[in-house]
């Protein structure tokens, strides 16, 4: 994806979080080296964590948006899910201010979004390829709960149930009153949901 998809706003709210959480790295690694009791340690050290995971998270959105793979380099994007965010979090993000807070949030937002538009492509990407492929509709075929997902997203978009209702239809022509009596029900689940 090219940095031209991307608003110079969106990369410079996350180069500008990117930048303020390595420096809360190096004012952390301080004030470990400060401080004595274990607990406290631990604290910092779960803290450090979730930044650095945080950090490595944002440095690849920033890759994709910015089409830059050198961003990723030295990066390990392997254990991110497993870093928990720490309990001390929330306080830690109080000491810095509402404008960094304000920062994180937006940043954050574009993350999600990013990464929504991501698996979207990627969607739609494998969704090609296994239409295409008839050894992968067989397979698809032989899966209950794939034909359920296929058969609800037909049946809830107007427009493939239109082309749906076309196809079909022409195999049984009579059938108007079924036709009507379908439609119905499709509203009134449409409702529900």
């Amino acid at each position: 994806m090219s940095d031209g998809e991307y608003s110079e706003d969106a990369i410079k709210t996350i180069t500008a979080v990117i930048d303020r959480k390595k420096n809360e790295l190096v004012e952390l690694d301080k004030k470990k080296s400060r401080v004595k009791k274990a607990e406290k340690l631990e604290g910092i050290d779960k803290l450090i964590a979730y930044i650095n995971a945080d950090i490595a998270s944002y440095i690849a959105v920033l890759a994709d948006m910015k089409d830059d793979e050198s961003l990723l380099e030295g990066i390990d994007l392997e254990d991110l899910d497993e870093v928990d965010r720490p309990e001390c979090y929330d306080r830690y993000m109080k000491t810095l201010g509402e404008e960094a807070a304000e920062l994180d949030e937006k940043a954050s937002e574009i993350r999600a979004d990013h990464c929504d538009m991501v698996m979207e492509t990627i969607g739609q990407e494998m969704g090609e390829k296994a239409l295409k492929s008839g050894k992968m509709i067989k397979i698809m075929l032989d899966d209950p709960y794939m034909l359920s997902v296929i058969g609800e997203t037909i049946f809830y978009d107007d427009k493939l149930y239109e082309e749906f209702s076309k196809l079909f239809d022409m195999e049984e022509p009579d059938n108007k009153k079924g036709k009507s009596k379908k439609k119905g029900k499709k509203k009134s689940k449409k409702g529900k949901k």
